[in-house]
């Protein structure tokens, strides 16, 4: 039995051996019909889950049993199959299909050819992401990489989104921001960012991203219907493909520092100079202060604590990204699952900054021939330490302008010995303010955490050859804290706060669930072999439910507890939620003859719970047409690579605006008696409808030079009308504004847009690509209440008039300063040049507004074997800034906080020119709203720098990777502008103004937000 035993381990031993002597390391290159080598080449052995990608060289290696077939696909490129031999060495060509070349795009609902695609949509493939990675929001990459789109940042806050416009503004008062959506599942997101939201944008993890689709005209748009009418931005996340499982880690680390601005503050001793020269002139702010009142000896002193504010209140910020994912697919099964990490402390010292965890599922499993299923999850929780973004001494960004440098950190003795406290820690110095910033930082606390969930599954039945449906069910699940705290002995507890109830909190809660049902039955035929129609019905039913919480409370033990269980006294708590339902019907027709002649038409209606009985339901229609010229006959000696024509012209609606403005509102926020009361909100207006908005596309699409030199030119024009306005109304009608929103407003927006790209140069080591796009964009309000002007911005220095630009600026023109007395002069509204300033001077600046006329990026791509080097650059022009940041240096009743060193050039003497008017002055020198501080706002900026270096075949076959890529990037390297200060504002200073507040308008003007950041980082990607 024993001999027996030994012999079949000996045949077992024999057999195992055979095998693998038959297994051999089969390698090559991979190129192109030109001898290019192809990167990313699927290389499979047939009927087993075993593969590998070509290098970015074209170079594979893999092990394969004589006999077996090995298959060479890739995009664009017809797929070859070989047989293993006695050779080892397998250099393969792959042939330019075209059929195969067609560049599939994500299109509203599905997916589709690009050139079967009769709509304008811009495309962001997961190539073109990777060298702005990382970034914590997914909006902010989008700048400068898709034309017609106008991004943003809102200010450099670690983990804030952008402010994101397609093709203009589309609205007066309700939300311009495009519609999200994920895997198909349409993402909520409110203008509203004071009032407890979270975009959630901020919690998607770059790396996870495959495609971005931009879906611009309404031929794509309006399929989303009421949703639609701000564009879509489609995102479509990474999939496991065919193949043995894949596992990607990057790990990058980094820092940041605040971009700097053309303001030169005064140091202590020039500071001190101005408080002499303006007391002289008789400045009674300024006979006070140390300058005028300090003998040398204490001048000396002053200036020897002379303080960079900047240095004491701002830091190095530091950047960390982590990424890892593991994906793969057998014939039925695929998978893809990723984990992250990111956080960002930000530029301000003393608080902790942003931070996020991300997790992400995506499967997909045939079921059966006739049934697949798709399921997505995703989870990310963030948090963020938040600064005090105000137009007031909580704001760390004001403190480093208007701290008087002769003011140090910490208090001093009369030995200049630094002051501590009974536990021997440092005091923080109250400055002239009596509001210490640094110390502030630490006891006002404000911090916010999220936990996002997007989760969807898909039933994909196929019903025939010629019919299928597809049923799913996706859901957002939104969750945000906010815990704003005054410690008890901090800086605010001993302005505003109670000695007996030391400490205060404030807890917000707020949920925001939205679930989405839908259902598509498709049918689509070819018949006679050129004839291809497609048809699809949607059924769709969309609920978003929001509810929020807060509590306020005071008194507490210790700030080590921060629980309002402990505290002594509750002092306010409320709710509220809010519902919203849409019910939807479509249908998509599709046609195409031979794929030379397209056509494309939808009708979609909408339902709203937001409107009255009356106009609850909308239609909207879309037509499109395409005319592929290129694949005629006429064209096949043709230097054209591609030709296509298309126009498309439709309808979509705006339903994003408050709710309830059709029935009549009661607020109960008072007693009387011990008992609640109602008072009347707003006056019902059962006839609101939606906002609707008109747009036409006609492009052009083009290649030459076998696809070396492509292109696409779009004229749009998008007439917003039905826009609602308050228009006044009788002060007894019961309306708190005195006004009833209602259907008047038109606006319109008008552009062409074009994007170029080319390989200049491409052999087998060497590789130049250029590329870019441009907007030129009109602005016109067509229809106001009666044909009056509104004025608006947070400020009131924004005005809309008929047949102006939207959002122009109303501010009183400045004339400069008299040369014979040193006063400053201004224009009244007949014209005349005087000396007396008055608000009643306001007038329209005709051509100045916030919108761009001109906007765009371009980019430069070098690759030298492993090396590669890009450069990302965005730009805009024509539109113009309120500088109300210079203004606060300048002024002359500020005197008592640092100032810019250009204070120091005022009038002197009669016949100075181009200088600031006189101090003397004050009252009417010391007025913002005037066009002394409206700058043009034109800038180029290298928005993104990359260079990275992917190791060689040979090298990566001995240390067993499957790839492995370092690299650095650097963002917002380089800016040109003549802009005082950083020309990039979205936010001037939130809680001054904001998205969602009534009039708000993004990049009107700067006033000491968080400033954008300058970033370096350092990073490695491997592939197992």
């Amino acid at each position: 039995m024993k001999v027996h035993y030994y012999k079949f381990l000996m045949l077992f031993f024999f057999t195992c051996s055979m095998s693998f002597a038959q297994e051999n390391s089969i390698s090559g290159t991979v190129s192109d019909d030109k001898g290019l080598p192809l990167p990313g080449v699927n290389v499979l052995i047939e009927n087993t889950n075993r593969g590998t990608q070509t290098d970015f060289d074209g170079v594979y290696t893999i092990s394969a049993s004589r006999g077996a077939v090995i298959s060479f696909s890739y995009v664009g490129f017809e797929t070859k199959k070989i047989v293993v031999g006695d050779n080892t060495a397998v250099n393969v060509k792959l042939i330019a299909s075209s059929s195969e070349l067609e560049e599939v795009v994500v299109t509203a609902y599905g997916v589709s050819k690009r050139s079967n695609i009769t709509s304008a949509i811009s495309t962001v493939g997961s190539q073109d992401l990777q060298d702005f990675v990382p970034s914590t929001s997914i909006d902010n990459i989008l700048q400068g990489q898709a034309a017609g789109v106008q991004v943003t940042a809102s200010n450099g806050r670690p983990g804030n989104t952008a402010f994101v416009q397609i093709r203009g503004v589309g609205s007066l008062n309700a939300s311009t921001t495009p519609l999200y959506v994920i895997d198909g599942v349409p993402i909520p997101i409110t203008d509203n960012t004071a009032n407890n939201n979270f975009n959630p944008l901020a919690g998607l993890n770059p790396n996870d991203i495959e495609s971005m689709s931009v879906l611009k005209d309404a031929a794509s748009a309006s399929k989303y219907g009421s949703r639609g009418a701000n564009g879509v931005i489609l995102i479509t996340t990474k999939k496991g493909k065919r193949g043995d499982a894949k596992i990607r880690f990057i790990s990058s680390y980094g820092f940041g520092e605040r971009i700097p601005d053309s303001f030169d503050l005064m140091n202590a001793s020039q500071k001190l100079e101005i408080e002499r020269q303006y007391a002289g002139l008789g400045i009674e702010a300024a006979t006070k202060l140390p300058g005028a009142v300090s003998t040398p000896e204490e001048l000396q002193t002053l200036i020897g604590l002379d303080t960079n504010w900047e240095e004491e209140l701002l830091r190095t910020s530091v950047i960390q990204s982590n990424s890892l994912s593991i994906s793969g697919a057998d014939e039925r099964l695929s998978y893809f699952l990723s984990l992250g990490y990111d956080k960002n402390t930000g530029v301000i010292d003393r608080i902790d900054g942003f931070e996020r965890i991300t997790a992400r599922l995506n499967t997909s499993y045939q079921a059966k021939d006739w049934l697949g299923i798709d399921a997505n999850v995703s989870y990310a929780r963030s948090a963020t330490d938040l600064p005090r973004d105000r137009n007031n001494v909580q704001n760390p960004f004001r403190a480093l302008y208007s701290y008087n440098p002769y003011e140090p950190l910490f208090s001093r003795d009369a030995q200049g010995n630094v002051l501590l406290d009974t536990k021997g820690n440092p005091v923080f110095n109250p400055t002239s303010t009596s509001f210490p910033i640094a110390r502030a930082l630490l006891t006002e606390q404000e911090s916010s955490r999220n936990l996002l969930v997007i989760g969807n599954v898909a039933a994909n039945i196929t019903l025939s050859d010629k019919f299928s449906n597809r049923f799913a069910i996706g859901l957002v699940s939104n969750r945000f804290n906010r815990t704003s705290r005054s410690l008890q002995g901090g800086v605010l507890d001993g302005i505003v706060g109670d000695k007996n109830f030391p400490g205060t909190q404030t807890e917000n809660y707020a949920l925001d669930f939205e679930y989405n049902v839908s259902n598509l039955f498709s049918y689509n035929d070819t018949f006679n072999d050129v004839h291809n129609l497609s048809a699809s019905f949607l059924l769709e039913y969309n609920e978003n439910i929001r509810t929020d919480l807060f509590a306020d409370a005071r008194g507490f033990p210790s700030a080590e507890i921060p629980y309002l269980d402990v505290s002594a006294e509750a002092t306010n708590a409320g709710s509220d939620e809010d519902r919203r339902i849409l019910f939807s019907q479509a249908l998509f027709l599709d046609y195409d003859y031979d794929g030379k002649y397209i056509a494309s038409a939808s009708i979609r209606r909408d339902g709203s719970t937001k409107f009255g009985p009356e106009n609850k339901y909308g239609t909207f229609a879309s037509g499109s047409l395409a005319w592929n010229i290129a694949k005629e006959s006429f064209m096949d000696d043709s230097f054209f690579s591609d030709l296509k024509f298309r126009a498309s012209y439709g309808t979509s609606g705006n339903q994003n605006i408050p709710d309830f403005q059709f029935v009549e509102l009661l607020g109960f926020n008072s007693t009387y008696n011990g008992r609640t009361t109602g008072s009347s909100l707003n006056a019902p207006n059962p006839l609101i409808q939606w906002e609707s908005q008109a747009i036409l596309d006609i492009g052009v699409e083009f290649a030459f030079f076998n696809n070396r030199l492509s292109g696409v030119v779009d004229y749009f024009k998008k007439n917003s009308k039905d826009l609602l306005l308050n228009r006044p109304i009788s002060y007894t009608a019961g309306d708190e504004d005195n006004a009833i929103f209602q259907n008047i407003g038109e606006v319109e927006n008008r552009g062409v847009e074009i994007s170029l790209n080319a390989d200049v140069i491409r052999t087998e080591d060497f590789r130049l690509s250029l590329g870019g796009n441009i907007t030129l964009l009109d602005t016109e309000v067509k229809k106001l209440i009666n044909g009056q002007d509104i004025v608006r911005g947070t400020f009131g220095n924004i005005i809309l008039r008929e047949g102006q630009e939207i959002n122009s600026f109303y501010l009183v023109e400045y004339a400069g300063v008299n040369p014979d007395n040193g006063k400053p002069q201004y224009v009244d509204l007949d014209g005349n040049i005087t000396e007396t300033y008055s608000d009643s001077f306001q007038k329209i600046q005709e051509g100045k507004s916030p919108i761009a006329d001109v906007e765009g990026g371009f980019y430069t791509s070098v690759k030298y074997k492993g090396f590669g080097l890009r450069g990302d650059f965005v730009y805009r022009s024509g539109n113009y800034i309120l500088n109300r940041q210079r203004a606060a240096g300048e002024f002359i009743g500020n005197i008592d906080s640092n100032l810019y060193t250009s204070a120091f050039n005022y009038w002197k003497q009669p016949g100075d020119t181009g200088v600031l008017p006189s101090p003397r002055f004050e009252n009417t020198a010391d007025q913002a709203a005037t066009t002394r501080f409206l700058e043009k706002g034109d800038f180029i900026r290298l928005r993104t720098l990359t260079f990275d270096y992917n190791m060689p075949r040979k090298f990566l076959d001995a240390i067993k990777l499957e790839s492995l890529r370092l690299f650095v990037t650097g963002q917002n390297i380089w800016t040109l502008t003549d802009y005082q200060g950083d020309p990039e504002i979205g936010i001037g200073s939130a809680e001054s103004g904001e998205q969602g507040d009534p009039g708000f308008v993004p990049g009107e003007f700067s006033l000491f937000s968080y400033p954008q950041t300058r970033s370096y980082t350092f990073g490695i990607e491997v592939g197992f």
